[in-house]
């Protein structure tokens, strides 16, 4: 009885969090695209977007590390201890904190020129980049089912791209290829971060993903706010950081920084099958969203496109997960 209540309680936990990055991934991306592309008078800075995240992201991980500790006594023992006192540790990722900045503002460049369907599904490259950085830094073997998903990968982003640029929105500041290469840009630095941050932190003491964020937050917000007055320096002096802000930048804003955090969380309780049907329903998801706000049309080309990139993602991760039980089924 106790063993059918605790998978029931477990089936729970993923199907919670299966629906949690599903409605986290496609409101992402109608989010960031309708704050860029509505028509307003005043438009805010996206540099100013990026900084205000990493500022919220910062409180939040302050209060769960807060949260595990008790007391503020003993949490700023523990930032002490972890931050302060391990410098090496915390030097660690200050190359990934300045490269997720980078990243965040190609993101909402994106943003201004893509779609959002377009914008999710190119924005899978960084399934390719992560994997040519892991040969590179790494030195991880890919089976030839990988690298056959790969090429389907680039195939269906192309397809999309076929539409993408074919389509005209009626808009003169839309650039699609300024989107593109954005978000190829942005991937670029993803993988690497990514795969960079896998290969410094082996052999690191365990710290938990709160302190890890708070360590990188050192470095992520002198960056941003230097990178928001190197960028739009003389318009936030005469305008004002929050400049453009209403409810729906506000909204954007908190759902970027509370929306990776969570992320993050859910991934270590999510299997490789329930992120990949996450990011599928998503793609779908941000389709009919686009289609339903923005008066998307999809394209035949689009579709077999984004079908295509929805199959690479599956036989990718499969062939992965099929590799990792060979391996665990030889050393048994």
């Amino acid at each position: 009885m106790v063993e059918v209540h605790r998978e029931s309680s477990n089936f729970t936990l993923r199907m919670s969090i299966l629906i949690w990055l599903t409605f986290q991934n496609s409101a992402h991306n109608l989010l960031i695209r309708y704050s860029r592309a509505r028509d307003v008078s005043e438009m805010f800075y996206a540099t100013s977007a990026v900084f205000n995240t990493e500022l919220i992201k910062l409180v939040i991980c302050l209060y769960m590390v807060l949260h595990e500790s008790g007391s503020i006594s003993a949490m700023l023992r523990q930032i002490s201890a972890q931050v302060i006192h391990q410098p090496y540790d915390t030097l660690k990722v200050c190359v990934p904190a300045m490269i997720y900045i980078v990243q965040n503002n190609l993101f909402y460049l994106a943003a201004s020129h893509l779609d959002a369907a377009s914008f999710m599904i190119t924005s899978q490259i960084k399934i390719f980049t992560t994997a040519l950085f892991s040969v590179v830094m790494l030195r991880k073997t890919l089976m030839r089912t990988q690298w056959f998903a790969l090429l389907i990968l680039f195939v269906g982003v192309s397809l999309v791209q076929m539409q993408t640029g074919t389509t005209s929105s009626g808009d003169d500041s839309q650039k699609p290829f300024v989107g593109l290469m954005a978000v190829i840009v942005a991937c670029c630095l993803s993988g690497f971060a990514g795969v960079y941050f896998e290969k410094i932190l082996k052999g690191s003491a365990p710290v938990s993903i709160w302190m890890r964020n708070v360590q990188m937050s050192i470095f992520s917000i002198p960056v941003s706010f230097l990178g928001m007055f190197m960028q739009d320096g003389a318009a936030i002096m005469s305008n004002g950081i929050y400049y453009g802000y209403d409810p729906v930048v506000w909204v954007t804003v908190f759902w970027y920084g509370v929306g990776g955090l969570s992320v993050a969380v859910c991934i270590k309780y999510a299997d490789n099958i329930a992120k990949n049907f996450a990011t599928s329903v998503s793609i779908i998801l941000s389709t009919i969203g686009s289609m339903w706000l923005f008066a998307f049309v999809p394209s035949a080309m689009f579709s077999i496109g984004a079908s295509l990139v929805i199959f690479s993602i599956f036989l990718y991760s499969s062939t992965s997960m099929f590799v990792n039980l060979l391996k665990k089924q030889t050393l048994v």
